[in-house]
C-alpha cells in the first residue's frame, strides 16, 4: 500500500486537543476546509490529486487539520484529519522523559474520509470517525439516486442503509450540525453520546480487585458461604484447600469468585454474605421427560447461568430493599442493537441474543460498547456456556463464570476489563480463550457498580471508599 501520510508508531497514546464547539458532541469539524479543498482533492481525478503536496490547514478557529491522500490496489482516500497531540517516550543519558508531538493520525476523532473507485473514479463512501474509538464511525454511500448511511460499531451495524436527505455530492462539504440535523432521528447518536460519564465506581472496584488478584487461587467447587467460610458449592460441606494453593489467601472456583465480588457489594449494605441455597434455585424449565431431564438429574447444565442470575437478583434485592426474584427482577442482557455484522466472509446477520444461551463471543465487543454507553453504572456476571468434552461433544454446560466490567474512561475511550477465576484479562485475551472453545456462548446478567465495595479479605482503606476521583 502506497502511504502519502505521517504513520503513528502502534500502541502510542492519542490525546484530543481542544476542539471548537461546532456541534453538541464537539466533533472537530473540517467543512470550510473541505469546501476550499474540493476542487482540487475531491474533484479531480487520482493522476491530478497525486501531484498534491500533504498540506495543513485552519479552519476559521484556528483548528488545524492535515489533507492526505492513501491507496491500495483498487481504490484511493482523500483524509482530512484533525491535529493530535502523541504523548512520546524519549530516552537519552539523563533518562526517560515524556514530550507531545503533533500528528495527524487518518483515524482521529473528527477525521474525513472520501473513498473513490481508481477503475473509473466513482464515488465508494464519505466516511466520517464520530467516536474518539476509532471502531465506531458514519459511512455514508451513494445508492442509485439517494445517500444512504451506516452506523457501525466493531464491525456490527447499529443501522444500515438508512436515507440521508442530502445529495452525496453536498456532504463533501456539510458539517458536522447538519449532518446531525439530518439524521438525529435516524441514526443512534446516543452511541457517542459519552461526554458525561463517570466511570469512577468501576474503576474503583476494577482496583480492588487488581490488588487482590495475587491472593485468589482457582479451585473446582470451592466458594464462601454466608459466614464467610470456605465451603462446596455442590453440597454446602467444608472445602479442603489442595496442597498447591495452600499458601493463598483465597481459593474459590469461578462461580465462587463472582459470588466474592456480589457479597463484596451486598455486605457493607447487609452486614452478610449470601446464602448457597437459593443460587442454586433453577431459572430454566425444561421438559420433565426427555434427554436434558436425564442430563440435569445427574448435573447441572445451567449451573452458571442459575447462578449468575441469582447473584444479580440477589445484589438487586439488597440495593433497593425489595425481595426480587430472578424471574421479576429483569436482570438479564438481552439486547439486540444490530442488524448485521460484516466479517471475513462479507455480511452476516448479527446473532443477537439466544435464550437461556446468551451472545457468540465475537459479537460481544459491539454488545458491551452499547451497554458502556447506555447502561453506565452496571458491571456484568458472564456465564459461560461450552462443550463438555468430559461428558459428550453433544453436551453444552454452563460451568464457569466471569466478571466483566466495561466501561468509557474520562478521555472517551471504551474499556473492557475482564476477571475470571481471580484473574484480570484484556478482552482481547478473554476473547481468544472464549472462542478457542468450540460452540461457547457468553450469558450476561447485570449489577450496579458501587465505590462501596469490600470483599471478604480486602483490607479497606477508608479515604478511598467514600472519596471521589
Amino acid at each position: 500500500m502506497k502511504k502519502y501520510f505521517f504513520a503513528l508508531l502502534t500502541g502510542l497514546v492519542l490525546l484530543p486537543l481542544s476542539f471548537a464547539d461546532y456541534n453538541r458532541f464537539n466533533i472537530p469539524d473540517s467543512s470550510e476546509i473541505r469546501s476550499e479543498i474540493k476542487g482540487e482533492w475531491f474533484d479531480q481525478d487520482l493522476e491530478a490529486i497525486q501531484m498534491n503536496n500533504i498540506q495543513v490547514r485552519e479552519n476559521l478557529t484556528g483548528e488545524k487539520f492535515q489533507v492526505s491522500l492513501e491507496e491500495d490496489d483498487r481504490t484511493f482516500f482523500v483524509y482530512v484529519s484533525p491535529k493530535v497531540a502523541v504523548k512520546i517516550e524519549v530516552h537519552d543519558s539523563k533518562g526517560v522523559k515524556v514530550v507531545e508531538e503533533d500528528s495527524y493520525p487518518i483515524n482521529a476523532y473528527g477525521t474525513w474520509v472520501y473513498a473513490r473507485k481508481k477503475s473509473d473514479m466513482k464515488p465508494l463512501f464519505i466516511r466520517l470517525y464520530v467516536s474518539k474509538n476509532t471502531d465506531v464511525f458514519i459511512e455514508f454511500r451513494p445508492h442509485k439516486n439517494v445517500t444512504v448511511a451506516d452506523f457501525i460499531v466493531y464491525n456490527s451495524f447499529a443501522v444500515q442503509g438508512v436515507p440521508v436527505g442530502l445529495p452525496f455530492e453536498k456532504l463533501l462539504t456539510a458539517s458536522i450540525s447538519d449532518i446531525y440535523s439530518l439524521t438525529k432521528k435516524s441514526l443512534p447518536w446516543n452511541l457517542i453520546d459519552t461526554q458525561s460519564f463517570d466511570p469512577s465506581d468501576k474503576k474503583y472496584m476494577i482496583s480492588v480487585l487488581e490488588k487482590m488478584q495475587n491472593d485468589i487461587a482457582d479451585e473446582d467447587d470451592a466458594m464462601f458461604d454466608e459466614h464467610g467460610k470456605l465451603v462446596s458449592i455442590k453440597d454446602g460441606t467444608p472445602h479442603i484447600v489442595s496442597e498447591k494453593n495452600k499458601d493463598k489467601k483465597i481459593t474459590l472456583s469461578s462461580c465462587g469468585y463472582v459470588k466474592w465480588v456480589v457479597d463484596g457489594l451486598i455486605d457493607p449494605l447487609a452486614s452478610s454474605y449470601l446464602k448457597r441455597g437459593p443460587l442454586i434455585e433453577t431459572t430454566v424449565e425444561y421438559a420433565d421427560t426427555g434427554f436434558q431431564k436425564t442430563l440435569n438429574n445427574s448435573f447441572s447444565t445451567y449451573f452458571s447461568l442459575d447462578w449468575t442470575r441469582n447473584l444479580a437478583a440477589a445484589a438487586l434485592s439488597v440495593r433497593s430493599k425489595k425481595t426480587y426474584l430472578y424471574k421479576d427482577a429483569g436482570v438479564d442482557v438481552n439486547i439486540e442493537p444490530f442488524t448485521s455484522v460484516f466479517t471475513k466472509e462479507g455480511f452476516k446477520n448479527s446473532a443477537g441474543y439466544i435464550l437461556n444461551t446468551g451472545y457468540q463471543p465475537e459479537y460481544m465487543r459491539s454488545i458491551l460498547y452499547v451497554l458502556a454507553v447506555t447502561e453506565p453504572g452496571y458491571f456484568y456476571l458472564g456465564a459461560i456456556r461450552q462443550t463438555d468434552t468430559r461428558q459428550s461433544p453433544e453436551i453444552k454446560v454452563f460451568n464457569d463464570a466471569a466478571v466483566i466490567i466495561p466501561y468509557i474512561d474520562s478521555d472517551g475511550i471504551f474499556k473492557i476489563d475482564v476477571f475470571f477465576e481471580g484473574k484480570k484479562y484484556r478482552w482481547n485475551d478473554f476473547e481468544r480463550f472464549l472462542t478457542g472453545a468450540k460452540n461457547c456462548f457468553v450469558h450476561l446478567t447485570r449489577v450496579k457498580a458501587s465505590r462501596v465495595f469490600v470483599p471478604q479479605g480486602f483490607e479497606v482503606s477508608k479515604p478511598e471508599t467514600v472519596e471521589n476521583d
